[in-house]
Order: C-alpha cells, then structure tokens, then sequence
C-alpha cells in the first residue's frame, strides 16, 4: 500500500503533464487554423492617389525589399523579383502624370535568368495593410506587398484576390536564385503564355 501511495503523486505529475501537452497542441491546431483562415477586408479609395500622399508605409516597404533577391515558388515555376529604387526625374512636379509618383524598378526573374523589367509606381492598396505596385506602363502588372518580417513578404497580384486567400503569395529573401536543370528547353512567360 505505501508503495502505491508513494507512486500517485508521479502519475497525478504524469497526467498533468499529458493533458498540458494536449492542450498546448489543440493552441496551435486552433492557431494554425486560424491563420491558414486569415480573410483580408478591401477599401474604397481614389482612384488617382499618388505615392506621396501614403509616403510613410511605402518607403518603409521599399527600404524592406529594395535590392535584395526574392523567391517566390510555385509547383510549375521557380522564380522571383528584385526591386530597386527609381529616381523619378518628374518627381514634385505637379503639373506632369508622375510628379506625386514614388516608383520603383522590378526586374523579375524565371530561375535564375531575367525575364522582364518593368518600372513600377507605388501606392496605397485598397487592401489594408498592403503597398500596390503597378506597372508604370501597364497597369495590369500588379503586386499588392505586405512584410511579414526581414526575410519574407506576401503579395496578391491584384487588389481583386483579397477575396481568395489561397492566392496571396509568400516571397522569401534568398542569396541566388535557383539554378535551372532544363536550361535549353527553358521558355521565358511570353513564350509560354503565362505572363500577365
């Protein structure tokens, strides 16, 4: 009997310990969950805003992601983006289209070889918590880009898909790019048809 006395208190310790692990896993089941389930709201703003008046979070997002190489994968497609900051000689200029326009240079790459460049300007997306970069002469090339810390950013490629949470896209910061094992079969977007 003084040994099974002797013995409760472990396997009372025991139990608690099992019931703590298990509701420290429902935590981050629910977490999980509650993350992968994240919904996005959309606001109506001017249509012809310009950088300057949202100055503040662009710079702050440029100066995150300037210069740097991300990656941003799929399973058909191995590829990503580098920014950098454009001068914009119209830059103050009121009286010119991009005189209130902060932009930026987008060269994006397919493995590790560019495919297109494009200048984008930077504005406030209608989603919150976003920055919009669209393209300068094509306003369909878009990405909407929030950080999610010094090494990863998320963007959707339209302020449309706010609605579909399975298309915002996760970018990481990388060193190189991946190197292609298919070099001379390789197409670029245009040739097969899947840039915008």
């Amino acid at each position: 009997m003084a040994f099974a006395k002797n013995n409760r208190p472990e396997r009372d310790r025991e139990k608690m310990d099992k019931i703590k692990s298990f509701v420290l896993a429902s935590l981050i089941a629910a977490f999980s969950f509650a993350a992968s389930a994240e919904t996005f709201e959309h606001v109506e703003l001017d249509k012809d805003r310009r950088s300057v008046e949202y100055s503040g979070p662009i710079n702050k997002t440029i100066n995150a992601i300037k210069e740097r190489k991300w990656l941003g994968q799929t399973k058909d497609m191995d590829g990503g983006v580098v920014f950098t900051p454009y001068v914009n000689p119209q830059f103050g200029k009121n009286n010119t289209e991009s005189g209130g326009a902060i932009m930026v240079t987008a060269t994006f790459y397919l493995y590790d070889q560019p495919v297109k460049e494009a200048l984008m300007v930077a504005r406030q997306s209608e989603i919150p918590g976003f920055v919009e970069f669209y393209g300068y002469d094509s306003r369909e090339l878009q990405l909407h880009i929030r950080m999610v810390d010094d090494n990863t950013f998320q963007a959707f490629a339209s302020d449309d898909e706010y609605r579909k949470p399975e298309k915002l896209m996760t970018y990481k910061k990388l060193e190189q790019f991946n190197k292609s094992n298919y070099k001379s079969q390789l197409k670029t977007p245009e040739e097969d048809g899947t840039w915008f």
